[in-house]
């Protein structure tokens, strides 16, 4: 007959213990220590949770205890029971709360962005309060998970202010996340030179943009030349990043001004890169950038029919030039311009590359056009009503006689 598994649903402590006491590993001496050791435990945590004066908050804390005890015993033997009995008999439980509490406060400490061996102290009693009211009742897997992040976070963030110090000039603050700075370092020590710095005003940023549109292939060469004792830590975020951030500047029809300071709703670059931040707020250049930006793209004109061409060209990727011929303005009107495409298409567009003043006029003509065509053609329009509707609506070559 084969036996069945048996699953044993107690916890670690509760198991050490138990083989403790059956191996001798904890006689009755150490055993009424080791009571005692938990009684003041509880009490200490129970006057964090509340007071020991009420039944129920020495409850949690003793809840509380056997977690914090759960979790360190498990972090120190592996799971092993023998070496979780052996580790009760020879520490205490104390040493164990201790052992989960500033592991925990480390994690913590390191979310906070503060330094994980000397947190500040005005955030010593919220730590505490987190450590056994909610950190005690975690599985020992989602706090090892937990703990493995802020180490990765830790790592990354020493490795960032190494690798920021290889580069002259001042570097950015510490409101951005590490692998914003280790990858806006590495575009600049890929772009910036035999000299790289930091760079310090918005038109840096963009002659920096503009430079990876022109040789994208440098930032997919591993990065060389690095820290070594954070070789690793930099390694790790080019690999996951630098796919991203050259999608983000080369595979969009965003001007690099807009890359580097427009809105962070439209700007497919926002978040991967170490920006300035002033940017945002500077409203008045931005303006007249995106304007400059304009003129060049409209040859400065006020014609309808060319600005209508010029955002049908930009939203829906048509190539072609104006004036168009009547034979060219048919096919389109017949293929790319058969249907309206996706709702946001042309406010996106616009909000690149046209001044905001200009969207609702521009936002007008663009679905004047289309509800023209809805109701002017139908689907069989001949090839004279298509041309008809062309002259009105597109920049088209007038007729010449023969």
């Amino acid at each position: 007959m084969t036996g069945l598994a048996h699953h044993d649903a107690r916890t670690l402590f509760e198991r050490a213990w138990a083989h403790g006491v059956r191996t001798g590993a904890i006689g009755p001496a150490r055993r009424e220590a080791l009571v005692a050791e938990a009684t003041r435990g509880i009490c200490r945590i129970a006057d964090v949770l509340g007071t020991q004066a009420l039944r129920d908050d020495l409850e949690r804390a003793m809840r509380s205890l056997l977690g914090l005890v759960n979790l360190n015993l498990r972090k120190v033997s592996g799971g092993d029971v023998e070496a979780a009995a052996r580790s009760l008999a020879e520490r205490g439980l104390l040493f164990h709360t201790k052992g989960a509490s500033t592991a925990i406060k480390r994690v913590l400490a390191i979310g906070h962005g503060m330094d994980p061996d000397a947190p500040h102290e005005a955030f010593r009693r919220r730590f505490e309060e987190a450590v056994v009211s909610e950190w005690a009742g975690l599985s020992f897997e989602e706090f090892a998970a937990r703990e493995h992040d802020a180490e990765r976070i830790r790592r990354r963030r020493a490795a960032a202010d190494v690798l920021a110090d290889t580069l002259d000039g001042e570097p950015p603050d510490e409101t951005f996340e590490p692998e914003q700075v280790i990858m806006t370092a590495l575009l600049i020590r890929a772009y910036g030179g035999p000299q790289p710095a930091w760079i310090a005003g918005t038109r840096g940023y963009e002659i920096l943009l503009e430079a990876v549109r022109e040789a994208p292939a440098r930032l997919r060469r591993r990065p060389l030349g690095l820290p070594p004792a954070h070789a690793a830590a930099i390694v790790d975020v080019w690999a996951e990043q630098h796919e991203a951030v050259l999608a983000a500047i080369v595979d969009t029809d965003a001007p690099v001004h807009r890359l580097v300071a427009g809105d962070p709703a439209n700007n497919p670059l926002h978040g991967w890169l170490a920006l300035p931040i002033d940017t945002l707020a500077d409203l008045d250049e931005l303006g007249e950038r995106t304007t400059a930006h304009w003129q060049a793209l409209t040859g400065g004109t006020t014609d309808e029919a060319r600005l209508l061409w010029v955002m049908l060209q930009g939203a829906l990727d048509l190539d072609g030039k104006a004036p168009l011929g009547v034979k060219a303005a048919e096919t389109l009107l017949r293929g790319p311009l058969a249907a309206p495409p996706e709702d946001g298409v042309i406010e996106a567009w616009l909000d690149a590359h046209a001044p905001h003043a200009y969207h609702v006029g521009l936002l007008e003509l663009w679905h004047d056009f289309w509800d023209e065509r809805e109701s002017a053609l139908a689907s069989g329009a001949t090839a004279e009503a298509l041309r008809q509707f062309a002259r009105e609506w597109l920049p088209v070559r007038a007729a010449t006689r023969g």
